[in-house]
């Protein structure tokens, strides 16, 4: 089988399955309302699996967000970005290039800035997880 991961999300089940979640206008809307009307959308936000998902990004995220349920794992397949941790008071940048990967501790808010046009790929722990403006 073969997936494009930037339209159609993998959720890797607690249980072994892996369950497509193609991404709609609305997929993002629905999972952050805490009641989305999507079965496999409602499905992600019960689950406490991994969402893996990919990004083509070339401006700076406009959030920041955390993720209460476990790690993050971060890879850049392509170009350069700065993630930012928030710590406490005090903010860690961490550069990022290709084939580098990055592991965002449980909880920890955090954003990026791209250096340039940049693919990431991302294993998430959606269960909980929060956003805020940047």
């Amino acid at each position: 089988m073969k997936l494009d991961l930037q339209s159609t999300f993998l959720l890797l089940d607690t249980d072994g399955d892996t369950i497509e979640l193609p991404v709609t206008d609305d997929f993002w809307q629905q999972l952050m309302s805490g009641k989305p009307a999507d079965p496999k959308i409602k499905l992600l936000a019960a689950s406490e699996g991994r969402m893996v998902s990919a990004y083509e990004m070339t401006d700076d995220w406009d959030h920041w967000e955390n993720h209460p349920a476990g790690d993050e794992v971060l890879v850049v397949l392509e170009g350069a970005m700065t993630l930012i941790l928030e710590e406490g008071s005090e903010e860690r940048l961490i550069e990022l290039t290709a084939g580098k990967t990055a592991i965002v501790p449980r909880g920890v808010w955090h954003t990026a800035k791209v250096a340039m046009p940049t693919t990431l790929l991302a294993i998430t722990p959606g269960q909980g997880s929060g956003h805020r403006p940047a």
